[in-house]
C-alpha cells in the first residue's frame, strides 16, 4: 500500500464524494428511463410481498407475462429502491438521490483499490468518475452502478484479506462477493477472478479461497429459493438469455462494436493517454484512426448501419473509428503496465478487463455501456499507474480529466433530456386523449410505459387484442417492442415531436447510437443524430 495519510485520506473522500453529488445533482429529476420501469415494478412487489420479489406479471414486450420471463437481473437493487420508496415515496427526485449513494461508494472504492495499486488513486477515482459510462449509469435507477460499488470494494478487501492474511477482510470480501452476483449476474465473474489472483500469490493465497464458499453458497441458495418460489432456478435461467453468436464473421463483427463501445464509454482513455504519452501517444492514435477509417472503408456495414448511405458517411466513420481506436489503447495500455511491471495487480486488471469485455461482446444479449461499465474502474487505475511513470504535471492531469468530464456530462445531459421527452410526450398525449370517449392505448415500453400507465394508459397486448373503434393508440418511434399499424386500418390524428439535445444522442431514432442497445447503432452516442423524437397517435378507421 502506498503512503497516506489519514487526514489525506479522508480530505479526498470527502473532496471525491462532493464532486460525485454535485455531477449528479443537475439529474435529480430525470424520467424513469429505459430498465428503470422494471425495478420500479419489482420494488413495489417487494413491499407488498418482499419474500416474492417477481411474483407479479407485466406486459413487456407485447404480452403479459410473468416477470421470471422479462427479469434478467437478481433482485438486490429492487430492495434498496424498495426501502427508499417506502420511506421516501417513489418520485424521481428522492430515488435519484438515494442512488447517488451507491455511486459514491463506487468512486470510494475505486480510490480505496487504488491506494494499493498506484501512488495515484485520487487521480484514478477521478478518471473512471469522468467516464460517460459511470456518469450516465448514475443517473439511472438501474443495479449497475451499485454492482460496481460491490466489486470494487469485494476486490479491495480481499486484496487486503490475501496480502495482510486478514480473515475478516476476506470474510468481509466473501459477503460483497454475494452481493454484487445477486445484484447483477455479472458479478459472479469476480469469484475466478479472485481466485485466480489469490493463486497468485501461492501458499498464502491458497487459503483464502475457502472464504469463495460464501457467495457461492448464496448463489446456491437464491437459484434453490427461486427454483421452489418459481418453479425454475432464475441464476441458470438468466444464462440462457444471452446472445447467439452463430460464426466467426458475427464474432468480429460483435468484437469491433465492443472496440468502439469499449473506447466511447470510457473515452478518458482518449485524452489522458495523448496527455502522458506526448507525441508517441498521438503518432500512434493518428495510425490507429488512420487505419480504423480504411478497414471500415472495406465494409458495406457494421451491425444495423449500412456505412456510406445517406447519414452514415465519413463523419460517422470518423466517430466509429476514434471510440474503436481508444479501445485498442486500451488493450496497448494494459500490456505495457504488464511488460513494465510484471505484478499481481497487472494481471488482475488485465483479467479485470478482458473478462468485462468478453462477456459483453460474446456472452451479453446486446453490446451496450451497461455491460462495459465494470471495466471503468480497472481502466482508470491502469492510467493511474501509467501516469506513475510518466509522471506528467499538473496540467497535463486536469486538463484531459476536465475534457473526459465535459463529453461525459454532455452525454448524460444527452440521455437526461431523451428520457424527459418521453415523460413529456406521455404526459401530453394522456392529457389530450385519456378522457375518451375510448380507452387510450400505447406501444413501447421503458420509461414512455410507466408514465403512459400512470395516466390510466393501457400496453397493447398482441395476442389478440380488441381495439374498438373509439380507442385512439400512442406510437412512440424510438422505443422497444413496436409494430407498424396498418394504414389502411389506422389513420394518425396526431404528431408530436421533440428534439432532446440536437448535437448528441444516445440512443437515436433510425440507427445511430445505442447507448442501452448496440441494435440502435454500434456508437455509443452520436454526434449530430439525423433525427429527434417523434410521437403519433392513431385511430381505427
Amino acid at each position: 500500500m502506498r503512503n497516506h495519510s489519514k487526514g489525506t485520506y479522508l480530505a479526498h473522500i470527502l473532496f471525491l464524494g462532493a464532486a460525485t453529488v454535485a455531477l449528479l445533482l443537475p439529474f435529480i429529476d430525470k424520467a424513469f428511463h429505459i430498465d428503470d420501469t422494471l425495478f420500479l415494478w419489482t420494488a413495489r412487489q417487494i413491499i407488498e410481498r418482499p419474500w416474492d420479489f417477481y411474483g407479479f406479471q407485466a406486459n413487456w414486450d407485447g404480452a403479459l407475462s410473468p416477470a421470471t420471463a422479462i427479469i434478467k437481473n437478481p433482485p438486490i437493487a429492487a430492495y434498496y429502491m424498495a426501502l427508499v420508496g417506502w420511506f421516501g415515496g417513489f418520485t424521481e427526485k428522492t430515488l435519484h438521490l438515494a442512488f447517488m449513494f451507491p455511486a459514491v461508494m463506487a468512486i470510494w472504492g475505486v480510490y480505496s483499490l487504488a491506494r494499493r495499486m498506484s501512488s495515484s488513486p485520487l487521480l484514478a477515482a477521478f478518471l473512471c468518475l469522468a467516464t460517460p459510462a459511470f456518469l450516465v449509469s448514475s443517473t439511472t435507477l438501474m443495479c449497475d452502478v451499485m454492482l460496481v460499488a460491490f466489486w470494487v470494494w469485494a476486490a479491495f478487501f480481499w486484496i487486503k484479506g490475501v496480502e495482510d492474511l486478514s480473515r475478516f477482510s476476506l470474510l468481509f470480501a466473501g459477503i460483497l462477493v454475494a452481493l454484487a452476483s445477486l445484484t447483477k449476474y455479472f458479478g459472479v465473474s469476480l469469484i475466478p477472478l479472485l481466485a485466480v489472483y489469490s493463486l497468485l500469490h501461492g501458499r498464502k493465497g491458497f487459503g483464502a479461497l475457502f472464504y469463495l464458499i460464501i457467495p457461492v453458497a448464496a448463489l446456491g441458495g437464491y437459484h434453490f429459493y427461486t427454483q421452489i418460489l418459481y418453479g425454475k432456478g432464475l441464476l441458470l435461467e438468466a444464462s440462457s438469455y444471452s446472445a447467439h453468436i452463430a460464426g466467426g464473421s458475427e464474432r468480429l463483427e460483435r468484437s469491433i462494436v465492443g472496440l468502439v463501445f469499449a473506447g466511447g464509454c470510457l473515452v478518458t482513455a482518449l485524452f489522458f493517454l495523448v496527455s502522458i504519452w506526448g507525441l508517441k501517444a498521438f503518432i500512434g492514435a493518428v495510425a490507429l484512426i488512420a487505419g480504423a477509417i480504411v478497414y471500415l472503408v472495406s465494409r458495406k456495414s457494421l451491425g444495423v448501419i449500412e456505412l456510406w448511405s445517406g447519414s452514415f458517411g465519413w463523419a460517422y466513420a470518423a466517430q466509429l473509428a476514434v471510440y474503436a481506436s481508444t479501445g485498442a489503447a486500451i488493450v496497448i495500455l494494459w500490456l505495457l503496465d504488464f511488460i513494465r511491471k510484471r505484478d499481481a495487480y497487472s494481471v488482475l486488471l488485465g483479467l479485470w478487463i478482458a473478462g468485462t469485455f468478453a462477456f459483453t461482446v460474446f456472452f451479453n444479449w446486446t453490446v451496450n455501456a451497461r455491460s462495459i461499465l465494470p471495466m471503468a474502474p480497472a481502466v482508470a487505475i491502469l492510467l493511474a499507474r501509467a501516469a506513475e511513470d510518466a509522471r506528467p504535471g499538473m496540467a497535463r492531469q486536469i486538463i484531459p480529466i476536465a475534457l473526459a468530464l465535459a463529453v461525459s456530462f454532455s452525454v448524460a445531459w444527452s440521455d437526461y433530456s431523451l428520457a424527459n421527452s418521453a415523460r413529456d410526450a406521455a404526459r401530453t398525449i394522456a392529457a389530450k386523449y385519456s378522457s375518451g370517449p375510448g380507452q387510450l392505448w400505447f406501444q413501447g415500453h421503458w420509461g414512455f410505459q410507466y408514465y403512459m400507465e400512470a395516466k390510466g394508459a393501457k400496453a397493447i397486448e398482441w395476442n389478440g387484442q380488441q381495439v374498438r373503434p373509439q380507442d385512439s393508440i400512442a406510437f412512440p418511434y424510438n422505443n422497444t417492442g413496436l409494430r407498424l399499424m396498418p394504414v389502411e386500418n389506422y389513420s394518425v390524428i396526431d404528431d408530436f415531436k421533440y428534439a432532446p439535445m440536437p448535437f448528441l444522442s444516445t440512443m437515436t431514432l433510425g440507427p445511430g447510437a445505442g447507448f442501452y442497445a448496440s441494435e440502435w447503432g454500434p456508437l455509443p452516442f452520436m454526434l449530430l443524430p439525423p433525427n429527434g423524437e417523434r410521437y403519433q397517435v392513431l385511430v381505427p378507421r
